[in-house]
């Protein structure tokens, strides 16, 4: 905060000084075409302006002897700078078109490639992320043919149990979890080798995958992953390189190893390309069957992907956060910037940090003709999309307990009277070892069911959703409780927790999933909260009835009746006394 305090003064002492324009012209460089609505940025200020249609810009810049580097950017092109003093006129930016088409021999770098001459600090943050472990998530290729853990034959296997494995054997996952083995080898099986795997395998999610991504065509964003009528990748020819980013000002530019293009959809529509799909229920490559992974559209239609809201916040806004006094390159001095324009790439969704800042948990408990009612709203105050999002397995549980605070404990619950229950997808069983289907509580989940309307059944099956109560971004969920109150009570204790699973529990019991995907230990199956804890309430009520056998019978109604007559009958006693 301070960083950015002390950055931000230094721009305005930069501005205070006199503005003078710089005005020019955008063009294509290969055609001579003036190129509208593109972008004009004095480099390390925030001073910049979009073209008119005419290729036209005027921009206000502060005077300085040494002259400023202005940098033109339009999606499609290469980033191209010119260095201008201030008043000047007449000025000529002219943008070469960046690739248009696949080189199919091009050899995707390794990230130690990127790392190596300038990129350390990327290099770092992405590493242990499971971006960087996505070809290697045990439980993806558990569901896909059950190769992942020792028990990964249990449960739905796609190979062995879809109904789509006859016609699409190899299924899609790899576009996704596999992104550089699939462009290398199309409409490619997950693989799962014994020993090393080969790189494209090993790397997940990768930094050429991102930063070749030339197009998304937001009218199929259901298409899965790196699909080719969805993405358009663009691995450039011989001689030339093309790294697409969202940086306007960049102009670091060595052909062959360094090349910028402007490409605003990293923020945002890249992300969707894999967090946001439909299954192929036609079994016709369209894509257009239950939306399996909702989290971009989520995104889309809330206040926080529309950029006209004051709470517009991207993917990368949340995702990929400022890193201060962070640089774009290790090996150069770069331009001062906005400490906000420098991005971690340490891509994480939910850690602790995330999970326990995700929702507000509130309670209103109060007592009502001898019931303990319980109130209990969750609003989604700090996320995105909907809580839970991503694959339809991970699910959340809202558990509500009461109990005698004076000689009781949560093991001896008072008696629940309300009828909202946790689903059986809670888990069946001892609760005691996380099984809390039945208790007074909610699950949150989206569950989908299979042409025999049976469910769950993992979305590649599936032909419809039975349930999606999911919480929206800024809304709320309110649900109540209800307990006996016994006679003599004196002070109840209240206690909601919710609780975050990787999995329903049917299905990590299936596969004897230990670990998460990624190898971590798995809180899902750890007490003392069978998942992990995103929020915790805890209330005590005195009961001023408690000591009275017949009170708590009385209504809050009646209470009040006797009281103004115990008042009246006192104040008329009082008047008679003193007349």
């Amino acid at each position: 905060m301070i960083f950015r305090l002390i950055a931000g003064l230094c721009l305005l002492a930069v501005f205070s000084v006199q503005a003078d324009p710089v005005s020019g012209i955008l063009t294509n460089g290969n055609t001579g075409q003036p190129l509208g609505n593109a972008w004009v940025s004095a480099q390390g200020l925030f001073n910049r302006t979009q073209t008119a249609a005419d290729g036209s810009f005027t921009l206000d810049l502060p005077a300085t002897p040494s002259g400023i580097t202005l940098v033109g950017a339009a999606k499609g092109f290469y980033s191209a700078s010119i260095g201008t003093g201030s008043p000047a006129s007449g000025l000529n930016l002219s943008l070469t078109p960046s690739p248009q088409t696949d080189n199919l021999a091009y050899s995707l770098l390794a990230p130690d490639n990127c790392a190596s001459f300038c990129h350390t600090e990327q290099l770092a943050q992405w590493q242990d992320t499971p971006m960087a472990k996505a070809g290697l998530n045990t439980w993806v290729h558990d569901i896909y043919d059950g190769s992942g853990t020792p028990g990964g034959m249990g449960g739905f296997v796609y190979v062995r149990d879809s109904v789509h494995a006859s016609v699409n054997q190899n299924s899609e996952c790899a576009s996704c979890h596999q992104p550089q083995y699939w462009l290398e080898n199309p409409d490619t099986a997950l693989l799962n080798p014994p020993g090393i795997p080969p790189s494209g395998v090993a790397h997940g999610v990768s930094c050429e995958i991102c930063h070749k991504i030339a197009d998304i065509d937001e009218s199929r964003i259901n298409f899965p992953g790196l699909h080719p009528d969805s993405v358009t990748v663009t691995r450039p020819p011989s001689g030339r390189q093309v790294q697409y980013g969202v940086l306007r000002d960049v102009s670091f530019n060595i052909p062959g190893t360094m090349e910028p293009s402007y490409q605003p959809q990293l923020v945002a529509e890249v992300c969707g390309a894999c967090h946001q799909d439909k299954n192929d229920i036609h079994d016709n490559g369209q894509f257009d069957g239950i939306t399996s992974e909702p989290t971009y559209s989520e995104w889309a239609s809330s206040p926080y992907g529309d950029p006209a809201s004051p709470q517009y916040q991207t993917c990368v806004d949340c995702h990929m956060p400022a890193v201060n006094g962070g640089r774009v390159c290790q090996a150069i001095t770069p331009p001062a910037r906005d400490p906000d324009a420098v991005r971690s790439h340490q891509i994480l969704g939910t850690t602790p940090e995330y999970l326990e800042n995700a929702v507000e948990l509130t309670l209103d408990s109060r007592i009502v003709n001898g019931e303990l009612i319980v109130d209990a709203d969750i609003y989604n105050h700090a996320t995105g999309h909907h809580v839970p999002s991503g694959v339809t397995i991970r699910n959340m549980i809202l558990l509500v307990e009461a109990w005698d605070a004076d000689q009781g404990s949560p093991d001896q619950p008072l008696a629940y009277t309300g009828n909202q229950q946790v689903h059986e997808l809670g888990g069946v069983g001892d609760p005691a070892q996380g099984y809390y289907a039945g208790l007074p509580g909610k699950l949150f989940a989206k569950i989908n069911h299979d042409a025999n309307g049976n469910g769950p059944t993992f979305f590649t099956d599936a032909t419809g959703i039975t349930l999606d109560n999911r919480i929206p971004a800024l809304s709320h969920d309110l649900s109540q409780y209800r307990f006996q109150v016994p006679p003599g009570i004196r002070q109840m204790q209240v206690r909601a927790r919710l609780i975050y699973r990787r999995s329903f529990r049917f299905l990590l019991d299936a596969k004897a999933w230990q670990e998460d995907g990624h190898g971590a230990p798995l809180e899902d199956i750890a007490a003392p909260y069978f998942g992990h804890l995103m929020e915790e309430r805890v209330q005590q009520l005195q009961n001023a009835a408690g000591t009275a056998a017949s009170i708590p019978s009385l209504g809050r109604n009646a209470l009040l009746a006797l009281a103004l007559l115990l008042l009246a009958t006192g104040m008329a006693f009082r008047w008679r006394t003193h007349r």
